[in-house]
């Protein structure tokens, strides 16, 4: 995420075009025929695979409940990789200053109802048109498209869940966004491939906590879990601060990219 919270119109310009020419920008007049849904686990995650990769073989999704045992490909005639990659989308939105959690914890206050404890927090924004051109006649298209790439992925027998998608006040039509802030540790995969240590800011020891009474909580998975830090960048290409997320996004033109799974 690369944020322009004062953006000049030439950066605002070059940026677009360079997004333009990847198919992954949501902001193309027509979608690609190459997005597939994949099953992975219990879920599903978006890929991109065109027709024509070779050396990819055919995978298929397990029975769902109203196939009656006949396993469905996720796409007629597409071969899927062995080790499926979400893709990464593309986009130039403007962050909502309303419903903002995109802060170092999500405004985790405690365990409670909206989260069981400090490892289920995943920031989140609500983001919008970024009313200046030419990346505002674009928004409309980025909601079509994730409007049919969500309508593509529901399970037999339910509708499309409508938590991706709101409305503000005046009926503005918006997407959220969430950061998923912990990544359980690979024991097999870290001992092969040593990852350089994070420093402060980006620590556990450092971490910035609504409740500084969470720390506890949040130390107790530093053997067992890797700190995310929001992938945040300012105009000059710096990783931004957990402390400093609210004061660069929050209302920030910012080029995005994200993967869509359920």
């Amino acid at each position: 995420m690369s944020s322009l919270t004062v953006p000049s119109s030439s950066h605002v310009l070059n940026t677009h075009d360079h997004l333009m020419a990847m198919s992954s920008y949501l902001g193309l007049p027509s979608l690609s025929p190459d997005f597939h849904w994949l099953c992975n686990g219990c879920g599903h995650i978006l890929i991109y695979m065109p027709e024509s990769l070779p050396n990819a073989i055919s995978t298929t999704l397990p029975p769902t409940s109203s196939d009656n045992g006949n396993p469905h490909k996720s796409s007629p005639n597409v071969p899927l990789p062995t080790c499926p990659v979400a893709v990464s989308l593309s986009a130039i939105i403007h962050i909502d200053c309303d419903d903002f959690w995109l802060t170092s914890d999500g405004g985790y206050q405690g365990p409670g109802t909206v989260w069981r404890d400090i490892l289920d927090v995943k920031p989140s924004c609500t983001v919008a048109n970024p009313g200046i051109e030419p990346v505002m006649s674009d928004f409309m298209h980025m909601l079509h498209n994730l409007h049919l790439l969500t309508k593509h992925c529901v399970t037999p027998g339910f509708s499309s869940g409508k938590s991706f998608f709101c409305t503000d006040h005046q009926a503005i039509a918006r997407f959220k966004l969430h950061h998923k802030l912990f990544e359980a540790v690979d024991t097999d995969t870290d001992s092969d491939q040593p990852n350089e240590a994070p420093t402060a800011p980006f620590t556990f020891e450092h971490w910035p906590l609504t409740k500084e009474k969470n720390h506890t909580e949040l130390l107790a998975l530093k053997h067992s879990h890797h700190l995310l830090p929001v992938p945040g960048y300012d105009m000059a290409g710096f990783l931004i601060a957990p402390s400093a997320y609210q004061c660069c996004l929050q209302g920030a033109i910012a080029e995005v990219h994200f993967t869509l799974s359920h």
